[in-house]
Parts: structure tokens; sequence; C-alpha cells
């Protein structure tokens, strides 16, 4: 089944990468004009290896599908959880540029604390990320999870909405300057 892929980093991160392409560059064109014996090899290969290390330091994605919410990258966290029948999808959008995802409800474990243990399996954050993107990439999750178009258009004109599908019912809440979507999956896909 198909995945949808947000975004982690904000592109101006790596524009840090310029000013290292640029001098990569002079190094390159004056390599052969230097009359020591290495040249400027170390230097080249210092700056290509810092390059590559800036990209793949800053490149994070959160993967979404029915199966499960996953991190990616190399210096992620790499944390994933199960998406399943009676488990929330919370995204929630502010004013900035980011949104928050998370993923609600129990993986059917008895708690870790010994205090808790007497109440079975309970309700936790699974997964917690933030990710790129504002109204588009809310309106293409909705969508990725069977949302009709008038129900997302709702969604966002209306203080708080709710609606149902087959497989997942959307509550939405509008408090001050965040919008939160619940998408609460009524069987697992």
């Amino acid at each position: 089944m198909k995945k949808k892929y947000l975004f982690c980093t904000k592109i101006w991160f790596y524009l840090t990468e310029i000013p290292l392409i640029f001098f990569l560059f002079v190094a390159c064109q004056y390599n052969f004009a230097s009359d020591k014996p290495w040249q400027f090899l170390p230097l080249i290969i210092i700056l290509g290896c810092v390059i590559v290390f800036i990209g793949i330091y800053f490149f994070r994605m959160i993967s979404v599908s029915y199966e499960q919410i996953r991190y990616h990258g190399l210096f992620s966290s790499r944390d994933s959880a199960i998406i399943n029948k009676d488990k929330t999808l919370i995204i929630t959008m502010k004013r900035s540029s980011y949104i928050g995802i998370a993923l609600w409800g129990n993986d059917g474990k008895p708690p870790m604390f010994d205090g808790l243990r007497d109440e079975g399996a309970i309700d936790i954050y699974l997964f917690r990320g933030r990710a790129v993107g504002g109204r588009r990439t809310v309106k293409s999750l909705l969508r990725y999870f069977g949302i009709s178009e008038s129900d997302i258009e709702a969604s966002f004109a209306n203080e708080s909405y709710t609606a149902d599908t087959s497989d997942v019912t959307l509550a939405v809440t509008h408090t001050e300057d965040v919008r939160e979507f619940r998408i609460k999956f009524n069987r697992t896909v």
C-alpha cells in the first residue's frame, strides 16, 4: 500500500552547504596550479565529506501509511508505531510552518510502572513527531485516509467538526492558534 511521506527539515537548512560547495569548486579549479605534491586534495576530500555529512545529518522524514507511522533518517530517532483499530492519529496544525503528528492508543502491553499494572493496558502516545507543512500537507493526509473533499473543506471552515467513513472517524477542534485533527481508526486495514 502507498505511503505518505512528510519532510521534517526545512529546505533552508541545506543553504549552509552553498559556501562549502563554492570552496570545493574553487579548490578543484586551482588544484593543478599548486606545486605541492598533494596539491589541494586533502581540502577537496574534507570539503566533500562535510557536504555529504551535512546532507545526511539534516535528512529526516516521516512515513505514514495504514499499517504504521515511522521516522526515517540516519540521525533521526527511528521511532515507529503500528496503526490499527482503536488508535488515533493526531495532527496538530499551528501558525508556524510545522505540524505535529502523534499516534495515541495502547499496544496491548502492560504498563512499565508498578502503580499502573493493575489497570491493564492504558492509552499513551506511541509516536510523536514534527514535520514541515501547513494546510496542503494536512489536506493531503486527510485525503490519504479517505476523508471526502467536502469534509476536508468543512473541517477547515468550522470551529469543530466530525466526519465518519467506513475506516476512520475525523474529529476536528480549533482553539486560538491551534487546529487539531484526530483520525480514529475504526478497523485495522
